[in-house]
């Protein structure tokens, strides 16, 4: 039962979840596996009373667990009986520093009972383990206002805008790696302590859409833009959220959306999701023996592509719409030029001809490849190549996964539109373009010739 919640779970079927747990828990209320699961999605859902009632439970049947009791103690400063929450937030801070949550409570009902120096005091021991924990940060800063204690709170507030920073990493970290109530509880706690934050509003959006939670997410989104009217990533996930896709992805939303990833691209792309698309081109490259001696690497991002191709060409081009990444790409020295630009902007003003072209991960924000076939066509020497990736729908020219905010094609389809552009048709390999929620993203490789 306990695998059956966590696969829902990771599916983001929390009804589900909380089923096969509460199942798990009537089985055995001893286990604190199936205990502190149950518990984390009745909280999640805001059943607090009802996560007080079964904590109770589990705990007068003999369950010894700090984390549950930790669970209780949210319980009880939720529902207002703070003395009760500080008790037993104390007495598990106390046997399980490492706990951040009972620290966190503690904090907290502290405050409400209006005893700042009391939470100072438990903030500094707890940031001497937990250090720059930023919802300690918060309390600490917090309590220090209490007192009047104006530049001493003043520069912990900063301290914490510096670490929220992280805690959007995170929540984000834990959206991708499908702990999606985690992630939302995270964005949800920087809320409470920066309700003017448009980033945790956008990445808030974000997942309630992944979830299907759609009016929820149109709300937050719309929240995001309100506060931040230049934010173009969640405009573009407002258009799809409301049933109106656009062909192709505008140039600010792709720019945007990249310009934040940069710093973590490769770790992020290549680690926890299990990106391996540049490595599969260049090996298809190398079997086909591909001419090789003037390559463009369209929407070269970090440099992937070229690191996988590891100076087995003549020359390489890279064209991308982020600076940033065009930053990352430059330190791997790879590549002749790096060109700052839309790809079909970039076609329209140059006459360079190309041997080989690489779109990898590219045309998830293209869409409509009629777009992008012409002006490609014209750049590639008859004999010469055009690799590509693609993530699969079940049959269209093109969709938008309303999820991701990412285009899907169909490999018949595309092959119709590189035969009327003077390609063959593609030569293709099923392939995994990710890993993301805990699932396998299908995609293909095609490798299509310039006749």
């Amino acid at each position: 039962m306990l695998e059956q919640a966590a696969e829902a779970y990771r599916a983001g079927q929390l009804e589900q979840a909380e089923t096969h747990a509460r199942r798990a828990c009537e089985a055995d209320w001893s286990d604190e596996q199936a205990v502190l699961m149950y518990s984390g999605l009745l909280l999640h859902r805001q059943a607090t009373p009802e996560a007080e009632v079964m904590l109770r439970k589990a705990l007068s049947e003999g369950l010894e667990s700090g984390p549950a009791k930790a669970n209780l103690a949210l319980c009880c400063g939720r529902l207002k009986k703070h003395a009760e929450a500080a008790e037993l937030a104390r007495e598990v801070s106390e046997s399980q520093p490492s706990l951040v949550s009972a620290w966190n409570t503690l904090g907290a009902a502290l405050l409400a009972l209006k005893k700042p120096r009391q939470v100072e005091a438990e903030m500094q021991k707890a940031l001497a383990i937990h250090k720059d924990h930023p919802a300690l940060t918060l309390l600490l800063a917090n309590a220090r206002r209490d007192m009047d204690q104006h530049e001493s709170a003043e520069e912990a507030y900063r301290t914490f805008d510096r670490q929220a920073v992280d805690l959007l990493r995170r929540a984000e970290e834990l959206t991708l790696a499908g702990r999606v109530a985690e992630a939302e509880h995270q964005y949800r706690q920087i809320l409470a302590a920066r309700p003017q934050d448009s980033a945790a509003h956008a990445g808030l959006g974000r997942l309630l859409l992944r979830l299907e939670r759609t009016d929820e997410a149109i709300a937050a989104l719309e929240k995001a833009v309100r506060i931040e009217p230049a934010d173009s990533v969640s405009r573009h996930f407002i258009g799809i959220a409301k049933g109106s896709p656009p062909r192709t992805a505008e140039p600010a939303y792709v720019r945007a959306l990249f310009d934040d990833y940069a710093d973590n691209f490769d770790d992020n792309l290549t680690g926890a999701l299990g990106y391996r698309i540049p490595e599969e081109i260049a090996d298809r490259l190398r079997e086909d023996q591909a001419d090789l001696s003037e390559v463009l690497d369209l929407g070269c991002g970090t440099g992937l592509v070229a690191n996988a191709l590891n100076g087995q060409f003549g020359a390489i081009d890279g064209v991308d719409l982020s600076t940033e990444m065009l930053r990352q790409a430059e330190r791997s020295g790879w590549y002749r030029t790096l060109i700052l630009d839309d790809i079909v902007d970039f076609f329209r003003s140059r006459e360079q001809r190309y041997t080989t072209v690489v779109a990898a991960d590219v045309m998830i924000y293209v869409g409509d490849f009629e777009r992008l076939l012409k002006p490609l066509a014209q750049a590639i020497r008859p004999g010469g190549f055009f690799a590509f990736s693609i993530e699969l729908n079940e049959g269209a020219a093109w969709s938008l996964n309303p999820k991701t905010g990412r285009y899907q094609h169909y490999p018949d389809a595309i092959d119709k539109l590189l035969i009327n552009h003077g390609f063959a048709v593609a030569s293709w390999t099923t392939t995994t373009i990710r890993q993301e929620l805990d699932e396998r993203i299908p995609g293909a490789i095609g490798l299509a010739e310039r006749l």
